[in-house]
């Protein structure tokens, strides 16, 4: 079984970097991070980022996002060079496991000045069966 879902966020517009407020029609407010449930898969399959300035946004995935100080670890980056706006589609999507539930992922940005900016990412969650009849 899975799900496809778009997050969407944007920066603050008077940082030069922070965490993306993600929000989606299935979630009930916005979140920094998102969990993936344990045993389960979230495949990242498009970006589309757009801005008024030079932006870098950075998918990034920790194994323990209940720890005090989670460790993140920066898996893609996507930069707009200047005012404009890009998309990408993956033939191969990025893909995240679930191992124990405590997985997370989120979007961070930087720019060299404040400016608005905006990412939009297509995130399949599957959950794999675990009783197959085969």
């Amino acid at each position: 079984m899975s799900e496809l879902f778009v997050l969407y966020g944007e920066t603050d517009g008077s940082s030069t970097t922070g965490t993306v407020k993600l929000s989606s029609d299935i979630l009930y407010d916005s979140v920094t991070a998102v969990r993936i449930p344990k045993g389960a898969k979230a495949k990242v399959w498009f970006k589309k980022v757009a801005g008024e300035a030079e932006t870098t946004f950075y998918l990034q995935y920790t194994h323990d996002v209940t720890a005090s100080s989670p460790v993140w670890t920066t898996l893609e980056a996507e930069k707009l060079a200047a005012k404009g706006e890009i998309s990408v589609e993956k033939r191969r999507p990025v893909v995240l496991r679930g191992f124990t539930g405590k997985e997370a992922f989120q979007i961070t940005w930087l720019q060299p000045a404040a400016a608005k900016a905006y990412v939009e990412i297509g995130v399949e969650l599957v959950f794999e069966n675990e009783q197959r009849g085969d």
